[in-house]
């Protein structure tokens, strides 16, 4: 048998000269022969078997992900090779320090812009906090309980969840690059420290206060503003998410990668698709627990009265996919932010839902979010399962599968459908 330092090196050999030539046909039966030699050599050798970032294939190309014959998931992320580091800037109620934005997660999209989520649900974790308490240095956790903040106070089911639709998806973060020494939970310290690695190298509050832009109850910013700032340091454009009375809240800054996410190399790279919710003009960017009067109630972020929310879709108790703005269902896009206005005092009580594209409302037993709607009312179940006239079951003609949308209805289709509220 070969030693594991040369079996990593001729594994990495054969890949390279497979890369010059992606032809599959070119090199009958390589890509067996090197995914039993990454095997073996991540077997005795774990994340050591990959080459340095400098000579791995990058992530994403041209919206792509690379592809020859015994590309190495281990070693490179894919198919979800697009990563966005996102941050929160939650002014009601007022979430983590008054001088910096919060860490919402780190999110492996494909290079096209669609996304996986919750791909492994062996490794759906509810105990992050003792997770990290028993295998991360304490640095990271005591970093985390003051910048990687839940609104409603709930920063380990926060976590939790990042780590269970997110992290899971995150191809050299599988258990088997890491090894015969894998050690239980490697993979998901691996990631919170990589998130919290990125958060902090984007100290987005410093940087708009550089160029004049901070907190203020009446002054205003342009998009224009924003993006000049995120291309000085960032290098690139960033995705900046707005509420919709166009107050500042999120921001989204893109990378892609050479190497796995323990040891490789992030690289800023442009938005990949999505775009800024912002107005161009009169952004609010409000102080933490300011409440501007003309809402009556809080604006920033993901909480408060008009919170941003995912919904999420559930058939026969199995999630696929969710909302987009449309207020279709789509199983391989990005899901939309819906924001909430309580009816009465609480969500519970009953609220309107807007997306990007208006409010939200049921027209002809069809959900509709347009601009020109007048909003329907909807309320949540105990179980958080979004509910119309009483009830929590939705209807489609057919399962959504790809690039296809379908229409939600509330009158009886062939396909039963439960959707779930998911605070962002």
């Amino acid at each position: 048998m070969l030693q594991p330092a040369l079996l990593a090196a001729a594994t990495v050999a054969l890949a390279n000269l497979a890369s010059a030539d992606s032809s599959a046909s070119s090199f009958p039966g390589l890509s067996g022969l090197l995914n039993a030699a990454e095997a073996q050599a991540h077997k005795f050798l774990g994340l050591n078997a990959c080459p340095s970032p400098a000579f791995a294939p990058a992530s994403c190309a041209n919206g792509k992900p690379p592809a020859f014959p015994g590309l190495d998931p281990c070693c490179t992320n894919v198919p979800g090779g697009y990563f966005l580091s996102t941050q929160f800037w939650d002014s009601n109620p007022p979430t983590g320090p008054n001088d910096s934005w919060t860490l919402h997660g780190l999110w492996p999209d494909n290079c096209d812009g669609t996304f996986d989520q919750f791909c492994d649900p062996s490794r759906q974790y509810t105990n992050i906090r003792s997770i990290l308490a028993q295998n991360a240095p304490k640095q990271l956790l005591e970093y985390m309980d003051v910048y990687w903040k839940d609104y409603q106070g709930d920063d380990e089911s926060f976590w939790a969840h990042e780590w269970d639709k997110h992290g899971t998806c995150i191809s050299t973060l599988n258990t088997t690059c890491y090894g015969k020494h894998y050690k239980q939970y490697e993979e998901v310290v691996d990631y919170f420290e990589r998130a919290v690695e990125l958060f902090r190298s984007l100290p987005t509050y410093d940087w708009l206060a550089a160029d004049g832009i901070v907190p203020s109850t009446n002054q205003t910013y342009t998009l224009a503003q924003l993006q000049a700032v995120a291309k000085k340091h960032h290098g690139y454009e960033a995705i900046w998410g707005c509420t919709k009375q166009g107050a500042l809240d999120e921001v989204w800054y893109g990378y892609i990668t050479k190497g796995p996410v323990n040891g490789g190399k992030f690289i800023p790279t442009s938005p990949d698709g999505s775009k800024s919710s912002c107005p161009d003009t009169g952004i609010h960017y409000y102080p933490k627990g300011y409440v501007p009067p003309a809402t009556g109630g809080s604006t920033g972020g993901s909480g408060n009265s008009t919170g941003g929310a995912f919904f999420n879709v559930f058939v026969n108790d199995t999630q696929n996919g969710c909302l987009i703005s449309k207020g279709t269902w789509y199983t391989t896009g990005t899901c939309a932010t819906y924001r909430l206005t309580p009816t009465a005092s609480d969500l519970a009580s009953g609220f309107t839902m807007t997306s990007s594209k208006g409010p939200c409302a049921v027209l002809n037993d069809t959900l509709s979010c347009a601009t020109g709607n007048t909003a329907s009312t909807f309320t949540l179940d105990s179980d958080k399962y979004l509910s119309s006239g009483g009830s929590s079951t939705f209807y489609a003609q057919e399962v959504a599968t790809g690039s296809v949308q379908e229409a939600v209805l509330t009158t009886s289709a062939p396909v039963s459908l439960k959707i779930q509220y998911a605070p962002q």
